[in-house]
């Protein structure tokens, strides 16, 4: 054992106690810490300081801001290892809520009540999904902090965690699909690139990125599937390939003869569109890959991921659809009519890319419980026969 000289002295009408920790930066540095009301309970607490120093629990305190802490996790820990997406997001929940009201309080003074208080302060002016993404990212800072020794205990610890609000998809009745389809006029490209886009999400269930980052080399016409491995995303301002959301999300889904003889028809009118551009059709290139994209415009540009977002909005309104109905609800609205047609929850699940099976049954609770009152209803009017 390290021998640690040390002790416990009386200042003014408390106690303290000391010991040296050894030299830092060349400098003898001693440990000393005061406010005891005896010298018992000084002895005592030098005996656990000095227990933690020995078995490496203790850390010469750093002042150091949950400013320049988040932004160092944000730079070191969350953008190598996560997504653009994830990491843009993180970045800017941290710059627009945590650093204006925390930031530049030492971290290891950062107590249950800020937190608790910060919260509280943006319960009415966000969702509760943001607001539960504030306290997970603080947590999570805050457990990267006590991994590192500069904190000894995580002060969300005794917060409680924000309830998010259960979320229930608006989707789209299959009159309501006819109905735009109908309005969609095919000789103009935006209109004939939706309806691709439509017709795709509704079969198929794809996110957004997904959607906008098929290949051609993505389609096996021979096994009638279809491979999902790009994202084509839209963050900070700019665009950007991934792979897909989760390890889950790469996945293979089967397509009908309809989706492909559409995707056909598309392959043909895109080589006649570069056949006519020569020199001047466009490749599409990410990180210096070359992608052959399916969802593209004339040009050979790729499609944007905000058209699908802003198109959706103007088709409902000429159609009078008079719901709010997001484009990444289309993806809602191919499970919910899954569901209702009996179709097996592990399947949706599969062809949706969730990564736990649980995720799918809560976002749809909401039909699951009209199937079991129709499969209650069934199983009574067996019964009458006995």
């Amino acid at each position: 054992m390290i021998y640690l000289k040390g002790g416990v002295r009386k200042r003014g009408k408390s106690w303290s106690y000391y010991f040296y920790i050894g030299e830092i930066s060349g400098k003898k540095k001693m440990k000393e810490k005061g406010g005891f009301q005896s010298k018992s309970t000084a002895e005592k607490a030098m005996r656990n300081a000095l227990y933690e120093f020995e078995h490496g629990g203790y850390v010469e305190p750093k002042k150091i801001t949950l400013n320049e802490f988040s932004l160092e996790w944000l730079n070191k820990y969350v953008k190598p290892l996560r997504k653009i997406s994830t990491y843009n997001r993180y970045k800017e929940l941290v710059n627009k809520y945590l650093i204006p009201t925390l930031g530049t309080i030492n971290i290891i003074n950062i107590t249950s009540y800020h937190i608790e208080q910060l919260l509280l302060a943006n319960k009415k002016n966000i969702s509760s999904s943001t607001l539960q993404s504030i306290y997970t990212i603080i947590n999570t800072i805050m457990n990267r902090a006590l991994k590192l020794k500069i904190i000894k205990e995580n002060p969300c610890k005794y917060v409680d965690r924000p309830k998010r609000k259960k979320f229930t998809p608006d989707v789209l009745e299959p009159n309501e699909i006819q109905e735009i389809f109908k309005i969609l006029d095919l000789s103009d490209e935006y209109d004939y690139m939706f309806n691709v886009a439509l017709r795709l999400v509704l079969e198929l269930g794809l996110r957004r990125g997904e959607l906008a980052g098929l290949e051609w080399s993505s389609i096996n016409y021979i096994e009638h599937v279809l491979i999902i491995k790009n994202n084509l995303i839209y963050t900070n301002g700019h665009v950007k390939m991934t792979t897909p959301k989760t390890q889950e999300s790469n996945r293979i889904i089967y397509v009908s003869d309809s989706i492909l003889d559409l995707l056909k028809d598309l392959h043909n009118k895109q080589l006649q569109h570069k056949i006519a551009a020569q020199e001047f059709y466009e490749d599409n290139i990410f990180d210096g890959k070359k992608y052959d994209l399916i969802m593209k415009w004339c040009s050979g540009k790729y499609i944007h991921p905000m058209f699908y977002t802003n198109k959706i909005r103007k088709v409902l309104k000429l159609a009078k659809i008079n719901k709010a109905i997001r484009f990444h609800d289309l993806r809602h609205t191919n499970a919910t009519l899954l569901l209702e047609q009996g179709i097996n929850l592990k399947v949706i699940q599969e062809r949706l890319g969730h990564k736990d099976i649980s995720t799918t049954a809560n976002i749809y609770s909401h039909v699951n419980k009209t199937m079991q009152k129709d499969a209650t209803e069934k199983l009574l009017t067996l019964f009458k026969n006995y």
